[in-house]
């Protein structure tokens, strides 16, 4: 890897410095109420210089979810080459949960609200890409038949997403008034129960073309999706008969 310039290290350290400060003006005021130019005071720049790193505020936010959402490449091939299901999807759950757990309640608070603000068609879950690699460790389960094919990987990676977000909006919303680890620790293995399968329920796999969605990502995740569909789709189990 070629050694970075002084002036691309200098492009990195004002990127940071204007994202810290707005994460320091949405715990302060709120995502809603902060101005670009509150954001360019705290960071101590130009009105100009944030427009040379973002287009707009949501920009700035929707750059701050491709972060998070990268963070799950490094854990892909954990979740889907563990070859029990309902392990992979607790420790989903708690990896998805872990940039909550170590950040400020309040901060938080923001960036979920702002996920439900944010009319943005590609932040919805079924977009994103860590649900690629929930639908395929679904799928792989449902071959394995240690996950009931009742329902969709792509149904029950809704309910999955459904339950992690739940539990982080209730800790933030509480303040942090639990951890939020220890709680998940205790109650997903509980949740994750109603996926097994057992052989009262109908055995229907979907085809396997159908596992993982059409997705519209957004353009900063182009690349890397397409790099984890691929790896995704090279990991789906084929039928046992």
């Amino acid at each position: 890897m070629e050694k970075m310039t002084s002036r691309q290290e200098q492009k990195i350290r004002t990127q940071q410095k204007i994202i810290e400060a707005a994460n320091t003006c949405f715990m302060r005021k709120g995502m809603a109420y902060t101005l670009i130019t509150d954001i360019c005071e705290e960071a101590g720049v130009s009105v100009g210089t944030f427009y040379h790193y973002f287009n707009n505020k949501n920009d700035l936010i929707i750059s701050q979810f491709k972060k998070f959402d990268m963070g799950f490449l490094d854990v892909a091939h954990q979740l889907i080459d563990n070859p029990n299901a309902l392990d992979s999807l607790i420790q989903f759950a708690h990896f998805f949960s872990r940039d909550a757990s170590i950040s400020d309640k309040t901060l938080t608070l923001e960036y979920l609200k702002a996920r439900v603000s944010l009319t943005v068609e590609q932040l919805f879950p079924r977009n994103r890409p860590y649900f690629i690699i929930l639908c395929t460790v679904i799928y792989n389960g449902q071959v394995r038949r240690q996950i009931r094919a009742d329902r969709t990987p792509q149904e029950l990676a809704d309910l999955v997403m459904a339950a992690t977000r739940g539990y982080n909006f209730d800790w933030a919303s509480m303040d942090g008034d639990y951890d939020l680890k220890t709680r998940m620790q205790q109650d997903m293995p509980i949740l994750f129960e109603g996926f097994r399968y057992h052989t009262e329920y109908p055995y229907q796999l979907c085809a396997v073309n159908e596992v993982i969605p059409v997705q519209n990502v957004p353009k900063l995740y182009e690349q890397e999706t397409a790099q984890l569909r691929e790896y995704c789709e090279s990991r789906l189990l084929s039928k046992v008969k």
